[in-house]
């Protein structure tokens, strides 16, 4: 069993929730990008994973607490490749064989939640296979990580020419950063993690600071009735890393050295906390990164409306 140091007591009158995957559509990725070392030929389709936590009430950002709290971890890619500018479309291309239909907002439709319902849609980050249809979500809040807002709006210049970002994917006036994970005031430390953040304040979700991908890249911990779930974006791309078994890839392009990680030793760091509470935490926990197509293709059958 975890220690109470690693993992929060539950509360005599504790709040849990539930949480469903869905497939936020397709892409395909070449080993040497991601892992070192790779079989430059290796390539994999996998999904990526967005995942609906259902809370059974909150007030935070100004939802109804007599009602279930619906949030979005993630949205996957667009519905649609034209609904991406140009550039993304090109390096879409660059990921075939991909599918992008039919969009989460209407698996949620056909799984019988409406997507008006969706309170809080939470990114890991702003990448575009992140990202969604914003749009399908017209009453939700969206919230990203602390500088993400200024990445998807700026992009990141001379640091990464080859990354895209479209300013205004996300609406305006309902949209916000999570708090700066080094105010102690709102940030605590979990086991290796430096800054967590309560996201409703009873220990049923917490929202995991994890560095190096881009930034403001978050995790999301979620207390069930029977585990807790670690959902973790784009921490880490292929589950090798987890294990150690390969290292982060980067490749070479027009202007030096390369990696998908915008912070390679940051998010290396990150990896070596996950593990280290994969370990402290044992089968406790299940973490679960947005491109897994192992794990995908053994828990589909746990897809939205069903739960894991």
């Amino acid at each position: 069993m975890a220690s109470e140091s690693v993992l929060p007591t539950a509360a005599p009158d504790q709040k849990y929730v539930t949480v469903s995957p869905m497939a936020g559509g397709y892409i395909t990725l070449d080993d040497k990008f991601f892992v070192h070392p790779a079989d430059p030929k290796a390539r994999r389709t996998v999904p990526s994973l967005t995942f609906l936590i259902t809370h059974p009430g909150s007030g935070i950002y100004g939802a109804d607490q007599s009602k279930p709290f619906h949030l979005m971890f993630d949205l996957g890619l667009r519905k649609a490749k034209e609904l991406y500018p140009q550039a993304l479309q090109k390096h879409i291309d660059g990921r075939a064989p991909h599918e992008l239909s039919p969009g989460v907002a209407k698996q949620l439709k056909d799984g019988g939640l409406d997507p008006s319902d969706v309170d809080l849609v939470m990114l890991s980050h702003v990448h575009y296979d992140h990202h969604g249809d914003p749009e399908d979500f017209p009453k939700a809040h969206f919230v990203v990580g602390r500088g993400a807002l200024n990445v998807l709006e700026h992009g990141l210049g001379g640091i990464a020419p080859h990354q895209h970002f479209v300013p205004g994917t996300l609406p305006e006036d309902r949209s916000s950063e999570l708090p700066d994970p080094s105010d102690q005031s709102k940030s605590k430390p979990l086991g290796p993690f430096p800054a967590t953040y309560d996201l409703f304040g009873d220990g049923s979700v917490y929202v995991v600071d994890t560095p190096g991908h881009l930034p403001g890249h978050v995790n999301l911990l979620c207390r069930t009735k029977d585990r807790w779930l670690m959902l973790c974006g784009d921490a880490f791309h292929d589950r090798r890393l987890l294990t150690g078994e390969k290292d982060i890839g980067t490749w070479e392009g027009p202007h030096g050295t390369l990696c998908i990680h915008l912070d390679k030793e940051a998010a290396a760091e990150s990896i070596r906390r996950l593990r280290e509470f994969q370990k402290m935490a044992g089968d406790e926990v299940e973490l679960i990164a947005a491109h897994e197509e192992v794990w995908w293709k053994a828990n589909r059958r746990n897809a939205f409306p069903a739960k894991l």
